[in-house]
């Protein structure tokens, strides 16, 4: 967890300014870098499994013993592991939020935020000359090795959102189509075809997300009723008679006249009464100083990454009617920081 401050020093050091505040966001780099090395060296599923000390741990994994002590007093400060009786074992925490095997887990956005602080090492460039110096998708063209950690990542982030998501949207009864346009790893389509036992998908994107999107497919048991298709949804055809259409964290990487052309291929890829369901960064600001920090964080990250922008929910609107769309309707998810949806229906 997020290095935290006893009531005595949060009155020092951010109320009364007598310490250095931004010392935290410091020491946050630092322990982002100490729960990756726990993850790299299987910590946290090795104690899940049962309790260990120091040196039966360090006999186990051939690794050093002083290293691994300076490595468990981090994580104990950090609330990941616990010691009683001369015993580690992870906190509740730890087991709902970082292990494998978990529904809940996140373990994967550590890999995924690694990289964006990578990437951001040419933030002040980015922002300086209105465009990044190199886009997120040919940095991990260069690390070629990564893109499965970017997919395994927003993955792991698509847990984060479902639940809220399948609260608000409401698909009809009679669809038995659903096309994924920049699906990645598959997950918001695996979820819906679990809600909606007709229903058949497909998954439309690059071939860098081929693997992980059929591997997720597989361990979920839908191969016979998803499938992969590799392509450019902007340049190549996307095909038609569709019952759903999803856009979900795409229409940032477009500006206002690409994405009414992309609406408008949308449009022509639904039957009648089809439904578009667009999900993205739509302008919402949150209330509360953490979340608003996130939502802001992230799009910096998302400017530094594309050369396209984030559009207001209203302007989504105004372009999917401009395309034929009517009924349309949207909404922010409250858990999910600075994430709006639209849905509209085909005329």
């Amino acid at each position: 967890m997020p290095v935290t401050l006893n009531f005595f020093e949060r009155l020092g050091i951010m109320e009364l300014n007598q310490g250095p505040g931004p010392l935290t966001d410091l020491l946050g780099q630092l322990a982002c870098k100490a729960v990756i090395a726990g993850l790299n060296l299987g910590i946290f599923e090795t104690l899940a499994q049962t309790g260990a000390g120091i040196d039966e741990i360090a006999k186990a994994s051939g690794a050093d013993t002083t290293g691994l002590s300076l490595l468990f007093g981090a994580l104990d400060s950090l609330g990941y592991l616990k010691k009683r009786r001369g015993k580690w074992s992870v906190t509740s925490m730890t087991k709902k939020w970082m292990l494998n095997e978990s529904p809940h887990t996140i373990a994967p956005l550590f890999h995924y935020f690694k990289d964006v602080c990578s990437r951001l090492d040419y933030l002040s460039e980015s922002i300086r000359t209105g465009r990044p110096p190199i886009l997120g998708y040919e940095w991990l063209d260069n690390h070629p090795d990564r893109w499965e950690f970017y997919h395994e990542g927003l993955k792991s982030a698509a847990h984060l959102v479902s639940r809220e998501l399948f609260k608000k949207v409401k698909i009809p009864s009679s669809a038995r189509t659903l096309f994924d346009l920049g699906g990645g790893h598959g997950q918001y389509c695996i979820e819906f075809c679990k809600k909606h036992t007709e229903l058949t998908g497909v998954i439309y994107d690059w071939p860098q997300a081929e693997k992980i999107a059929r591997d997720n497919i597989a361990s979920s048991g839908l191969s016979d009723r998803i499938a992969f298709r590799a392509g450019d949804f902007v340049k190549d055809e996307i095909g038609s008679d569709n019952d759903v259409i999803l856009m979900f964290n795409i229409i940032r990487i477009f500006k206002p006249e690409e994405l009414s052309l992309l609406f408008c291929k949308a449009h022509g890829a639904l039957k009648k009464g089809g439904m578009i369901i667009v999900m993205d960064h739509l302008g919402n600001i949150p209330r509360s100083r953490f979340m608003r920090a996130n939502t802001f964080l992230i799009l910096l990250e998302l400017y530094n990454a594309t050369i396209g922008q984030t559009h207001a929910s209203d302007d989504v609107k105004r372009l999917l009617a401009v395309n034929g769309f009517s009924e349309i309707r949207g909404f922010h998810l409250k858990r999910s920081p600075g994430l709006g949806v639209v849905v509209a229906i085909k005329r």
